[in-house]
């Protein structure tokens, strides 16, 4: 009897630490954009020291430079989220963006995601490569020109954000992970959210109802400001 309390003892404490284990592995998924990836790659190296562990798939336009870059190994084809418990963007490209928006998946990348939403897996992306008021758009000078363009974009991802997609920047994405980031800020449940609350805001982000009405003012201050915005 006592070896057979034993042997289960041992055999709980194993499924108790596969578990554990579970919940820190996820699925990298870079989109053809550099914009916010030097950031993101930093983050990416904090998750690892906290003992996250991942499988990336990407553009093919990135995979050389990232299979340098990374030491989690390439997700083999065809990629599934058997093993996933959290989808990580670290590098989201206005087309990809643009996809989810409007329920499009015809592509590798959009296939994984469009999956993840139906789902119910939890997406944590960068938005640095979509937001039109992006440090590194700024640095580039890649800032739209017509407000009709800069408004397109943050219709893509107001979007996301409203299927569950948790929005941050690239530097930011190992505290979003860790749980520091959207899902502990404060609440607005409804109303207006102008520039005037967007001014206040501490940081690092804040949480808005599906049904708060966000200014494109409000929503150039807080990306200006580093402040990543997630729907409640």
């Amino acid at each position: 009897m006592d070896l057979d309390r034993i042997l289960i003892d041992l055999l709980s404490d194993r499924i108790v630490a596969e578990l554990a284990a579970r919940r820190r592995r996820g699925l990298l998924v870079f989109a053809a954009t550099d914009l916010g990836l030097d950031a993101a790659l930093a983050s990416l190296a904090t998750l690892a020291r906290a003992g996250w562990r991942f499988e990336w798939t990407a553009e093919a336009a990135l995979r050389e430079d990232l299979a340098a870059r990374l030491d989690w190994p390439e997700a083999a084809a065809p990629v599934t989220l058997s093993r996933a418990a959290l989808v990580l963007v670290p590098a989201l490209s206005l087309s990809l963006a643009a996809k989810l928006a409007l329920g499009i998946a015809d592509d590798p990348l959009s296939q994984i995601l469009t999956e993840a939403l139906d789902r119910g897996r939890r997406i944590v992306a960068a938005r640095d490569g979509v937001c039109p008021a992006a440090r590194d758009r700024l640095a580039r000078g890649l800032v739209p020109a017509t407000e009709a363009r800069r408004a397109l974009m943050r219709e893509h991802l107001q979007a996301l954000a409203a299927q569950g997609v948790e929005l941050g920047w690239a530097a930011t994405l190992a505290r979003m992970v860790e749980g520091a980031g959207a899902a502990a800020a404060p609440m607005q449940e409804s109303g207006l959210f102008g520039a005037q609350q967007a001014r206040a805001i501490p940081g690092p982000s804040v949480r808005l109802g599906r049904a708060v009405l966000l200014t494109p003012a409000a929503q150039d201050i807080l990306a200006a400001r580093g402040i990543a915005i997630s729907r409640g």
